[in-house]
Order: structure tokens, then C-alpha cells, then sequence
């Protein structure tokens, strides 16, 4: 338990790189000390395999050639005796021991004469003809002829495996030696069973294939931890980044971790609702209060400007002779009558008529609007581009009042553009709600301003009361609809408005 509560406690703080790391070799750890430990035991098995026997042979090999050699010495032979005399003398000496040591093959070879002779089998053969006879101890000769001539030329006895994959020969090799010279090598051989080397290879074979498919398991490991570690990272820096943004969205990803992302931005995205739908109510409750406070400034300045306009008829009637009076009066009407419009946009914002419902098409509306306009757009050399959508569906409105908020934006976008442009008005249908887009291509508008767009009186004109845009939001609003604003400065603006298909007017 208290192992357990240290490893937690180590893994805190480590990033899950490290932990992924750290798992991943525990578990490899055990298969690989496993497969060690075979190879060092089956390689240890080997040699005591071969060392058995070579001792076997080696002893064999020993006193053999220690008999041949006394052999040769009680008959008093030089060194160069004849490979006859010695092939001979070899045969009288090994012939006791073959029926004893059945399965293991002596052979004598005579460097001068390069001539072999070969007693005993390795297998159970049949008798053999005098052909067969040669052909075999050719074929001993050109198996055997590098031991012996490396036994011969180092003067030294030689221990190896020799023969092909199916059959495999161990031989000892030993110089027979005559008075300090190397007159034959003698050597005796044993056939390894077959089971043994076969075993073996597939072994081998085996551990090469363990080996592998653990190199296969860990490069997938580890592809599979960076591709995790990655997938983390990318959503640890999109949490990061969301905590300054909260419009910026995760990455898609794959797996669990993608489920996660796609959870994370369904939450952001309902946040950011949550978040226009609190300004909207802002700027609703805004708008009510500064419309009560137009409405009673409204009111306090109609009955000065009535009394004005009164005086001024009176003086225009009493004072007509009177020379300049003419020119006084004319310029107080004009005064009194800018005033007196600009009472009345105060009292249509803050007392809002009643909508006054009936059916109508959206797109004959901005027809009707963009006829009367036309002389204007001219002017200011605007091209209209219509996109509309014939089959959109006819909503219940305030037609009036839809066509004052195509008005306001239509004149707002041709004084944007003042040395001429595109106007595209295109209008669709999604989810219920008939989509109107108006993007012209002026001057745009800042962030700054953009965020006070819809507030009243905010104008960015010499001339202008800045409640255009704010009635045409609130006519937006009467209808149960949305009226939204993107802008980049120096490429434009577009302005989209959302109406229910279905009547939601209040």
C-alpha cells in the first residue's frame, strides 16, 4: 500500500509524456528480461552440448594419436615416411575403436599426398561400392580440407562445426606430429542430431521474431504515446487560448480526446449564445430607458417649437412690409421645421408605433426600396448586385417599417462608399428564417465603433441624429428577428438580418 502511494505520489507533477514512458517500459521490461534470460540459458545449454562433446573427441582424438605416434617411433621412421606406411599404421590403430564408438567417423589426411583415409560412419550406411566409396571420401576431403590445413599449419588441435544446415558435423582436429614435424592431422567426427540443431535454428528463429515484434510493439507504442501526448498538447494551448477568446474553437481530433474537443466547443459556442443574448437584453433594456428619456425630451421641446412656429406666422402677417422680414422668418422655419423632425425621430424611438401586421414578400420589398433609390445609388455610382431567392416564402409584417430598415442601411452603405462601389443584397431561407444579407464594399468599421452601432444617438456623420440604425434594431426586434453586423475597415460591411417565417411579432 505504501509502494502504491509512493508511486502516485511520483507520478504528480510528470507531465503524461513521462508517465506514458515510464508504463510503457515496466511492461516491456518483463518480456525483455525473459528473453535475455532464454538466450543466455539456451546459449549456456549450447555449451555444455559442445563442450561434452568435444571432450569426447578430443580424448579419443588423444589417444589415437598418441598410439600412432609411439607406433611410428618404436619402427624408428623419419619424418618422411611414406603416406602409404602411414595410412596403413593409422587403420591398424583405429580399427579397435570403431565398434565401440559407433556414429563417429576417424579420418587420417597426409598434406604431401593430400590423401585421406576414412574409418567409420556417421550414419548406418550400407555397405558401399568402391565408386561410392570415392565419391564419399571426396566429399569428406573438400568439407574437412580448411580444418585440416589450418590444424596443419598452426600445429595446434581444432575444435569446429562443420557440414550443412540439415547436417551438421562436430570435429576435433590434431596435427600427428614425428620428431617436431607435422607428418598427417588426424580427426575424428560426430554427427549432431538433428533435432538438436534444428531446435536450435528455429530458436534462433524465434528469438529474432520476439525481438522484432517487440521492436514493432514499441515503435507502435511510442508512435501511439507522441500521437496522445500531441493530441493533449494541441488541446492543452486551445484551452489556453479559449481562456483569453472564447470564440476561438479546439481542433478536431480523433478518438476520445476528439470527443472532449467537440464537448469543450459546444460549451463555448453556448457560452458565446449566452453571452450575445445578455447583450441583446443590455441593449434592450438600454434602449427602454433611453427611449423614456427621448420621449419626455420630445414632449418638453414640441410645445416651445409650436409656439415659435406660431410667432413666426404672426410676424409674417403683421410685419409683411416690413423689408428683410421675409428673409428672418424663411430662415426660423427652416430651423424650426429641422428641429421638429428631429423631435419626431426622438418620439418614434422612444414610443415606437404598433406593428401592423400583413403578409408580404421580402423581396418585393427591397424591389420597392432599391426603385426609389435608384437616383441616389446613381449617383453615388453604386452597383447593385441581387441575389434573391425566388423561393423564399412570403412572411406576415410591418412592411413600413422593414422597408425603413432597408432604407437605413442602403443610405448608410452609398455614404460608405463615396467614390462608388458593389452593393450585394442577397436574401435565403434556413431553418425558418428567412436570411437578408446587404455587404457593400466602403470604407467598413472599426472594432470600437462596431460595438456601438445599435446604440442610440452614436454617429459617426457631421450630420446626423444617430438613431437611424437603433430604430431600425428595434424594428428588427418588434418582429421576433436578428439584425447582426460584420466589418472589416477598408473592405467592407455586411449587415444580416434574421425573420421568423413564422409571425413572432410583439
Amino acid at each position: 500500500m505504501r509502494i502504491h502511494k509512493n508511486l502516485l505520489s511520483s507520478s504528480k507533477g510528470k507531465s503524461l509524456k513521462n508517465q506514458l514512458v515510464i508504463i510503457f517500459a515496466v511492461i516491456m521490461l518483463v518480456p525483455l528480461l525473459a528473453l535475455i534470460y532464454d538466450i543466455f540459458f539456451a546459449s549456456q545449454t549450447d555449451q555444455v552440448i559442445f563442450f561434452d562433446k568435444e571432450q569426447r573427441l578430443a580424448a579419443l582424438v588423444k589417444s589415437t594419436n598418441q598410439e600412432l605416434s609411439k607406433n611410428l617411433e618404436f619402427l624408428e621412421i623419419e619424418p618422411d615416411i611414406s603416406s602409404l606406411l602411414l595410412h596403413s599404421e593409422f587403420t591398424r590403430v583405429v580399427e579397435p575403436y570403431i565398434p565401440s564408438n559407433s556414429g563417429i567417423r576417424f579420418g587420417l589426411y597426409v598434406p604431401q599426398t593430400e590423401k585421406i583415409t576414412v574409418l567409420g560412419f556417421l550414419h548406418n550406411y550400407r555397405n558401399l561400392s568402391q565408386e561410392e566409396e570415392t565419391q564419399r571420401e571426396r566429399e569428406i576431403f573438400d568439407n574437412t580440407k580448411s580444418g585440416l590445413v589450418a590444424a596443419e599449419m598452426a600445429n595446434e588441435p581444432l575444435f569446429r562445426i562443420s557440414g550443412s544446415f540439415d547436417d551438421q558435423v562436430v570435429e576435433y582436429i590434431a596435427p600427428v606430429v614425428l620428431k617436431g614435424k607435422v607428418v598427417a592431422v588426424m580427426w575424428a567426427g560426430e554427427r549432431l542430431n538433428p533435432f538438436f540443431y534444428q531446435s536450435s535454428f528455429y530458436r534462433k528463429l524465434l528469438r529474432y521474431f520476439t525481438l522484432g515484434v517487440l521492436a514493432l510493439v514499441m515503435f507502435a507504442t511510442l508512435r501511439t504515446i507522441r500521437n496522445i501526448t500531441t493530441d493533449v498538447d494541441r488541446l492543452k494551448q486551445g484551452l489556453h487560448r479559449m481562456e483569453y477568446d472564447i470564440h476561438h474553437l479546439l481542433p478536431e481530433m480523433t478518438g476520445e480526446l476528439g470527443q472532449v474537443a467537440q464537448a469543450v466547443n459546444r460549451m463555448a459556442k453556448s457560452l458565446t449564445e449566452k453571452e450575445r443574448l445578455e447583450d441583446q437584453l443590455r441593449q434592450s433594456e438600454h434602449l427602454i430607458a433611453l427611449g423614456r428619456l427621448a420621449t419626455g425630451v420630445a414632449h418638453e421641446l414640441r410645445n416651445p417649437i409650436g409656439i415659435i412656429k406660431t410667432l413666426v406666422e404672426l410676424m409674417k402677417q403683421e410685419y409683411s412690409q416690413m423689408s428683410g422680414i421675409e428673409e428672418y422668418t424663411r430662415a426660423i422655419d427652416e430651423q424650426v421645421d429641422r428641429q421638429d423632425m428631429v423631435i419626431q425621430e426622438l418620439l418614434d424611438f422612444g414610443r415606437p408605433t404598433k406593428v401592423s401586421i400583413k403578409e408580404c414578400s421580402i423581396n418585393d420589398l427591397i424591389t420597392g426600396v432599391l426603385s426609389f433609390s435608384a437616383a441616389m445609388l446613381r449617383k453615388q455610382k453604386v452597383k447593385v448586385q441581387l441575389h434573391l431567392d425566388s423561393s423564399l416564402p412570403r412572411i406576415l409584417a410591418d412592411t413600413e417599417k422593414l422597408k425603413q430598415v432597408f432604407v437605413n442601411i442602403i443610405v448608410n452603405a452609398a455614404e460608405a462608399m463615396p467614390a462608388g462601389g458593389n452593393l450585394n443584397i442577397v436574401t435565403k431561407q434556413s431553418d425558418e428564417m428567412a436570411i437578408i444579407t446587404l455587404s457593400d464594399t466602403g470604407e467598413g468599421i472599426s472594432e470600437d465603433e462596431m460595438i456601438r452601432i445599435f446604440d442610440p444617438f452614436y454617429t459617426t456623420k457631421e450630420a446626423g441624429t444617430g438613431l437611424g440604425l437603433s430604430i431600425s434594431y428595434q424594428s428588427i426586434k418588434l418582429h421576433g428577428g436578428i439584425i447582426e453586423v460584420n466589418s472589416v475597415p477598408n473592405k467592407g460591411t455586411t449587415f444580416i438580418i434574421e425573420l421568423p417565417v413564422a409571425p413572432q411579432s410583439s
